[in-house]
């Protein structure tokens, strides 16, 4: 498929914004208010996004159902993620940031339904699980009706509640971003769906306030309420961005080298803030926040950006070895 630059650009500030705000300002409390109703919808949104991109590429994209398709589609995405998701839970589990059992369910991949993930990194471990089962979704969003999709998640989604309701072992969040990842799915094998503009804004904007003004206790209408709210909202947005363009240039390269060092961002930035501010950390509140945004946020930026580029390196490295090796030993 080809590139969409409104993609990346949207790759890049959610990360910018999970990374360099609503994580960093866990470590002072310069900004003690900074997380209210608001902020917390924008964040759930923000993450919704990320689920929404990772299934819209999906849907978007070529994959064949056959065997070899398949087997080339879980091979690209285990070595895109899992390799790296491993050193970041190594990390986290040397700096005590997660538990060794919690890490060790993780990095098994059942975590979200043994409970509990690990912090932080309980994103990838159910992103891996919604690219197991991402190959259905595919099917069903280029061969089934829309109404057939929406019973089948809403049959997902009471499965999932079920078992939540039995074991009090699965991650919370699965109930709420697989509807996100789905409905990205299902736009992006069924593009069609962005040409419903005004139905997409009226919709976000509708569910964004049944959310904020509804005060509800109950775990199922909280789902009902937020649920929504995310999927439409990350659609709203993913709406908005992907036709955008940028013609060859400084900002065209920043913004991919924002978007390359995303998922390096997410994996390591607690373990690099840690050991910053072990390093060095200010007593003046002010001054904390000025350290964090303007010398940890970089060096994780740039720590992220060189580890992806080495990794992808590496990674294509091997891949043209083993191309040259094994015709050699078939022959």
């Amino acid at each position: 498929m080809k590139r969409e630059i409104g993609i990346d650009i949207l790759r890049g500030l959610s990360m910018v914004y999970l990374v360099g705000f609503w994580h960093l300002l866990e470590y002072t409390h310069a900004i003690p208010h900074y997380q209210n109703d608001i902020t917390h919808r924008i964040t759930w949104i923000t993450l919704g996004i990320f689920f929404f991109i990772s299934g819209y590429l999906i849907g978007a994209g070529k994959t064949t159902l056959s065997g070899r398709g398949l087997g080339s589609y879980y091979l690209k995405r285990f070595w895109r993620i899992y390799p790296l998701f491993l050193v970041a839970l190594a990390w986290f589990t040397h700096l005590r940031i997660s538990r060794p059992d919690v890490s060790f369910r993780a990095a098994l991949g059942y975590s979200v339904f043994a409970g509990p993930a690990p912090p932080t990194l309980w994103f990838v471990a159910m992103i891996i699980v919604f690219y197991l089962v991402a190959p259905a979704l595919l099917y069903v969003s280029r061969h089934r009706k829309p109404s057939e999709a929406f019973l089948l998640n809403i049959a997902v989604m009471l499965a999932m509640y079920w078992y939540l309701m039995a074991t009090h072992r699965l991650e919370l969040r699965m109930l709420v971003y697989f509807s996100v990842f789905f409905l990205g799915v299902y736009a992006g094998a069924n593009p069609w769906l962005f040409a419903w503009r005004k139905t997409i804004t009226a919709l976000a904007v509708l569910s964004f306030l049944v959310s904020y003004f509804s005060h509800v206790r109950s775990l199922p209408m909280r789902v009902v309420t937020i649920v929504p709210m995310i999927a439409l909202c990350s659609l709203f947005v993913v709406m908005l961005v992907r036709n955008v363009d940028l013609v060859p240039g400084r900002l065209r390269t920043g913004v991919l080298a924002l978007s390359c060092a995303s998922y390096c961002m997410y994996l390591f930035h607690r373990p690099i803030y840690i050991l910053a501010n072990r390093w060095y950390f200010p007593s003046t509140p002010w001054l904390q926040v000025v350290y964090l945004v303007g010398v940890c946020f970089p060096v994780v930026i740039l720590f992220s950006y060189v580890v992806q580029k080495w990794y992808d390196f590496v990674v294509s490295r091997a891949g043209l070895l083993l191309a040259a090796v094994l015709p050699q030993r078939t022959s």
